[in-house]
């Protein structure tokens, strides 16, 4: 799933990338600091290098189909409420374009559900519970999220009606992980009216998941109505260990909502409909009721084997596996990484989606492969500097600019494959 479409964001593909398109941060001859990387220095820079920011909004509002302002009406702010800049340090590798400075405030509701969750495990409750209250204040009255905002004082845009499915479930996610971590229950009614939502997403047919509301149509124009009907893998993935998370920690609700025969359902609509036995991996999803043959990284077999390892399922988990290794492997400048797309862009690796490689490969036991699989992501920090970079150069969709998300999957990942942490992350089963 591309989380961070700019498209979506500021509407600066057209604009930005032509002229950082011969941007690049990999290259085949390695500095020699960067041949063999200290892994355990790196992780704790990492952790110095997330950016979290005070917020105070100014009057929230986001824009309906002709660009012009529409009021959002939040909750009630916090006087300690956080949020984490998504892109902290955007002119880094920006090649002389001024244009991606505009993301130096922004801030997706994805990453702040990551922070969150890192924060919880990193025995960090105070500043999850900050960052959390800033969530709440910015849920619809439906119980759902808009894809980013604004974190900055000088405006207070929201893409509230920007809505999908898989982050509403990273949010809830997150919500649960919050509850059972802390035994905290102050943000009881803002899991619930969540969880109802994601229940409304439900397709009766197949037990799936449609994907949410409102689109880009192109740079300038919004079409914040528009349902997204469509079924995404991805997001399959993620509220099934959203719901499983709500089910360990608040079973008298998950009891009352029937969340154990959903999961199951969903499940089983995953194998049926999702699952291409031809190809031993997953489809992109559906779309008006036909698989989507195509090949997402994570639908296909990163995200998706961490899944099949958590129902036990050890071999469907290694053929996900062997497919996005022969599928989607790239080489930029001659350094080895796995595309986003089966079908493109050849010459960039969504770092992201390449992370759950080697811990799908550290669960199944395959320690000498998954070390080998975490040294470039070890060499990639190593030579970009931390926060870790979104992709090793320009691509629509794909930023070369440090960025949250990718930082805190490694920190995540690193918990378990350096520091030989208890797996917590996508345990649930």
């Amino acid at each position: 799933m591309i989380r961070h479409c700019l498209l979506a964001c500021v509407a600066l593909a057209a604009v930005l990338l032509p002229a950082c398109a011969a941007t690049r941060l990999l290259r085949a001859d390695l500095p020699a600091r960067c041949e063999a990387p200290n892994a355990p220095v790196l992780l704790q820079e990492a952790r110095r290098g997330l950016v979290l920011e005070a917020y105070r909004p100014r009057p929230l509002y986001d824009l309906d189909g002709e660009n012009r302002p529409v009021v959002f009406r939040g909750g009630a702010w916090p006087d300690d409420a956080l949020a984490v800049l998504s892109y902290p340090d955007p002119q880094r590798f920006s090649g002389g374009n001024d244009d991606f400075r505009r993301m130096a405030h922004r801030s997706f509701l994805y990453d702040n559900a990551l922070m969150a969750l890192w924060l919880v495990h990193d025995h960090d409750v105070p500043r999850a519970r900050r960052i959390l209250s800033t969530v709440a204040a910015l849920q619809h009255p439906d119980g759902a999220w808009g894809f980013s905002f604004h974190a900055g004082p000088d405006d207070g845009y929201y893409n509230a009606a920007y809505v999908r499915t898989g982050t509403v479930a990273w949010v809830v996610y997150a919500l649960a992980h919050y509850r059972q971590a802390s035994g905290d229950a102050q943000f009881d009614d803002t899991l619930r009216r969540a969880v109802l939502w994601l229940l409304r997403q439900a397709d009766p047919l197949t037990g799936l998941f449609r994907a949410g509301s409102g689109r880009w149509i192109d740079a300038a124009h919004f079409s914040p109505a528009w349902p997204a009907q469509f079924i995404a893998t991805e997001h399959q993935v993620d509220t099934w260990f959203a719901l499983q998370a709500v089910t360990r920690a608040w079973p008298d609700f998950a009891a009352t909502q029937h969340l154990p025969a959903i999961l199951t359902r969903l499940a089983a609509g995953m194998d049926e409909r999702l699952w291409l036995p031809a190809e031993l991996r997953f489809a992109q999803g559906l779309a008006n009721g036909r698989t989507d043959g195509q090949s997402a990284l994570d639908a296909a077999g990163t995200w998706s084997a961490l899944w099949l390892l958590a129902q036990g399922d050890r071999d469907r988990a290694q053929q996900v596996l062997a497919w996005v290794a022969r599928e989607h492997a790239a080489h930029v400048d001659g350094w080895p990484g796995w595309r986003p797309y089966r079908k493109g862009p050849p010459d960039t690796w969504f770092v992201e989606g390449s992370i759950a490689q080697p811990l799908a490969r550290w669960r199944l036991g395959q320690v000498d492969r998954a070390q080998q699989l975490w040294q470039p992501l070890m060499q990639l920090a190593c030579m970009g500097g931390l926060p870790l970079v979104y992709a090793p150069n320009w691509h629509a969709d794909f930023a070369l600019s440090p960025a949250a998300a990718p930082t805190l999957w490694l920190l995540i990942a690193g918990q378990e494959l350096i520091e030989g942490h208890t797996p917590w992350f996508w345990t649930e089963r």
